[in-house]
């Protein structure tokens, strides 16, 4: 369809009366802004009806944050920041917030309106509306009539705070904010959003008391990837587009008020209004594509090799332990496309810390003396090869002298280094990221490591930033502290920006982000949980916090299996490990971490029972993997993450909103990991429809309890599915020459296994698919659906084929591209255009 033209409409609306101004209105096709003067308010109006506003001017509440349309202020505050945690305290008497109670000088534009902020009498900034045409998602985004992008921008002309009050209803869910461990729907709460660690165990304790130990311990919302995007049930999102720190207190102030507050004078405000029915509830096909919109705007990464979807495990303490892993791996017929060895550069043991890594940036050839055959070997088994850096420059590292002597440090006040406590109790201090000297330089030592062998690694920490530190830009370090991370995934983006030949396609994976990290992080992984079952900090939270990571637009998501961080807690029980494995496997990203207590977690290698497992479930996520490379598609087009809120497909549901204990892998796998220690058993709430169980069994619909021994994991597909996966046995998506008994991709080729499930889809997109592109192109893959019994035959373009049923399931192996009947109805039609590609069809 032709892109549709959006002329502005301006239409100044009848006078009020008492000298008060008429509202203003401008229009791009069916999306009005209306711009009242007296009070001051914005309302967005599609189709006659009102669908987002702020409130109205005014609203001074004392020295507490009006809840009127906007408002300028000031506040003295302290900022201290231990181990990477932050206590902030405000100087409440020092408060001065001062309401914005009109607009004047409202004046329409080419693309919107600009307008002056009034206290009274007194002018004390600027504003502009505009409609933003640029951003577009979806197969058609042009088809809606309307741009779905307004940008509200207001500067004052003095302090340091800005906020913005919008209108929100009692029923309305209020999802995203990054990567939140207790919560996936905000409504009702308070939240600041600031970079800092996540804390060694998390409570949901107030944020603002900073009681016992507040350096280790998380707080409710402290998160390593807080993100200042909201979507909404009602059809719309909001990101405030700033690197200072943000509060977002949505409906928790008061039930009726959303206030959107940043630490400076100006406030970028943008609204994504989606299309799509309204009728005052749960709005789910315009809150969508508002998501879809606002992912489009913030941005998005490149597709990533099919790697990151192939099983990584960690190996280390030197050379001929990482090879003996290799080996093993390989012998025990386990799927791995990546050993990832994070003590490259040194590591010991320690009574504080466990197992912790040395802070220098080159390799220890103690351990690693012949690292470049290492690597070489490694790739030569069917892996890439990964290590690890930070940004850290601690007092024992290799690259002290040459970083304080080229000036690359973050300064203090006097202008020498700024130091800190760092993570091994050292003092310790950071890389400048704003000095492009100090980039360059450490682009330089890291590459070192790249030339040598490793195809990527971890990109860790870069939450640390301290608010007083002296930056070479000048910039303000409590103004530009969110924007470290981003600077720092900027970093490993360009370093790997140039791919070496006959290598594998570099990784990067990261724990920290803010605002505009989206486009420039491969991977995110959601940091140091513990070893065990807590809400905060254990595997529950894992889930809530990809959930909240797919809302900011971060869709190649992993953790760490079994957890990492054991202080005040047991080490990672067998029970833990074998429930957190098959969790791994139905991720995007499954990757092992040995964790600090290395010799006490329960790892893959505890005995033939954690092999056999870990075997299992890894081949499961390798076949898994071209299902996951096809669904970065409906990222790609529609902002979609494969770690996905079930209520982005299923938003009728007004449960699917608050769900932080299942989730959709991709547009049809529903998890429902058991995260209960000796649980067995657990409640699973299922959309509308009816749905399968994965690896077979009976139809189920609505509330249902799922019964999982730990060797299991909930997990089910919508009735008339199909799923294309790779053959069972694929070890590698990478060459191993080394290996000729490992099966990979390239020998597969365009081989497939498919499940399909009785019944009827609901959702034709169930029902087919294409390799590459998933539900984004045109099918290669269609499945009709089928009722009754497991059929005893079958014809394939019309010719008899065999059929075997055993174990609930018919199999059925053709070659080619053609129709696949069965007897007493269902048809599989294949498209592929690849006439000796072999699929062997399992129907459950």
């Amino acid at each position: 369809m032709s892109r549709v033209p959006w002329s502005l409409l301006v239409v100044v609306l009848a006078s009020c009366g008492d000298n008060i101004p008429p509202p203003v209105e401008v229009s791009a096709g069916r999306l009005t802004a209306r711009i009242s003067a007296e009070p001051a308010k914005i309302a967005l109006v599609l189709d006659g009806q009102e669908v987002w506003t702020t409130r109205g001017g005014g609203g001074q509440r004392g020295d507490d944050p009006p809840h009127g349309f906007a408002a300028t202020g000031s506040l003295a505050v302290d900022v201290e920041m231990m181990f990477g945690s932050f206590r902030f305290t405000e100087a409440k008497a020092s408060q001065r917030w001062r309401a914005i109670d009109r607009l004047a000088d409202i004046t329409p534009t080419a693309d919107g309106a600009t307008f002056t902020l009034r206290a009274g009498d007194t002018a004390v900034g600027t504003g502009t509306l505009t409609f933003v045409t640029a951003t577009r998602s979806g197969a058609d985004p042009a088809a809606a009539g309307f741009p779905r992008h307004v940008r509200i921008e207001l500067a004052a002309d003095a302090g340091d705070r800005i906020q913005l009050a919008a209108t929100t209803t009692a029923d309305e869910h209020l999802v995203g904010l990054g990567g939140q461990s207790f919560d996936v729907d905000h409504r009702g709460e308070t939240v600041p959003l600031w970079v800092q660690e996540d804390g060694i165990g998390k409570y949901p304790d107030p944020d603002d008391i900073y009681a016992g130990l507040w350096f280790f311990t998380g707080r409710k919302h402290s998160t390593h990837t807080p993100m200042p995007m909201v979507l909404s049930s009602r059809g719309y999102a909001i990101a405030i587009d700033t690197d200072a720190r943000a509060v977002f207190a949505l409906g928790s102030e008061a039930p009726d008020v959303a206030r959107f507050e940043a630490w400076e004078h100006r406030l970028d405000v943008n609204v994504f209004i989606g299309d799509g029915p309204r009728d005052g509830g749960i709005e789910g096909a315009a809150a969508r594509d508002a998501f879809g919109h606002m992912i489009a705007w913030v941005g998005k990464p490149a597709r990533p090799p099919e790697t990151i979807f192939a099983p990584w495990v960690d190996a280390m303490f030197g050379s001929a332990n990482v090879r003996r892993v290799a080996q093993r791996l390989r012998s025990e017929g386990i799927g791995a496309s990546v050993i990832w060895t994070e003590d490259w550069r040194g590591g010991e043991t320690t009574a504080t810390t466990g197992y912790a890594l040395h802070e220098d940036w080159r390799v220890d050839r103690g351990m690693y003396p012949d690292f470049e055959q290492l690597a070489i070997d490694v790739r030569a088994l069917g892996y890439a090869f990964h290590t690890y850096h930070n940004t850290f420059i601690d007092q024992t590292a290799d690259i002290r002298a040459d970083a304080e002597a080229g000036g690359y440090t973050i300064k203090n006040a006097d202008g020498a280094p700024y130091s800190f406590t760092g993570v091994k109790f050292n003092p310790s201090t950071l890389l400048d990221l704003s000095n492009p000297d100090a980039v360059a330089w450490g682009k330089s030592v890291m590459r070192e490591a790249h030339t040598l062998g490793s195809d990527g690694w971890m990109a860790d920490f870069a939450e640390w930033l301290p608010a007083d530190a002296v930056l070479a830009s000048g910039e303000d370090a409590l103004a530009v502290h969110n924007r470290y991370p981003v600077d720092w995934a900027r970093f490993n983006q360009e370093l790997f920006a140039t791919a070496v030949a006959g290598r594998p396609a570099p990784i990067y994976f990261m724990r920290s982000a803010w605002l505009h990290s989206q486009p420039l992080v491969q991977v995110m992984w959601a940091g140091d949980q513990q070893t065990d079952w807590s809400d905060g900090d254990g595997l529950p939270s894992v889930i809530p916090i990809g959930l909240g990571l797919g809302l900011a637009g971060f869709p190649y998501f992993g953790h760490d299996i079994g957890g990492y961080m054991d202080q005040g807690t047991t080490p990672t029980s067998e029970e833990l490990f074998y429930r957190w494995t098959s969790f791994g496997a139905l991720s995007p990203v499954m990757r092992t971490h040995h964790g600090r207590n290395v010799t006490e977690n329960v790892q893959w290698e505890h005995d033939a029972g954690t092999v056999g497992h870990f075997r299992r479930w890894t081949r499961f996520h390798l076949q898994l993997a071209t299902y996951l490379h096809g669904s970065t598609a409906s990222y790609e087009r529609d902002g979609l993450p494969l770690f996905r809120l079930i209520a982005l497909d299923h938003p009728d549901d007004d449960w699917a909103w608050t769900r932080i204990d299942e989730y959709l892998l991709g547009d049809r796998i529903l998890v429902a990991p058991i995260q209960q220690p000796g649980a067995t058993t657990r409640t699973v709430q299922l959309p509308a429809g009816s749905w399968m169980p994965l690896f077979g069994g009976a139809a189920v619909s609505g509330e249902i309890t799922a019964t999982a021994p730990r060797t299991e994991i909930p997990a089910f597909v919508p009735a008339g599915s199909l799923l294309v996966l790779y053959p069972d046995g694929v070890a590698t998506v990478l060459d191993a020459p080394a290996s000729a008994a490992t099966l990979t991709t390239r020998e597969v080729g365009a081989d497939r296994e498919v499940w399909l499930y009785s019944g009827t889809a609901s959702n034709p997109d169930h029902a087919r698919w294409h390799d590459d592109a998933g539900i984004t192109a045109a099918p290669q893959w269609t499945w009709t659906g089928r009722a009754g019994a497991l059929p005893a035959s079958a014809t394939f373009n019309d010719a008899a084929v065999t059929v075997t049923v055993a174990d609930g399931i018919a199999t059925v192996t053709v070659t080619g591209d053609g129709t696949l009947t069965f007897a007493g109805g269902g048809t599989l039609t294949i498209s592929r255009g690849n006439p000796t590609a072999r699929a062997t069809i399992k129907l459950r």
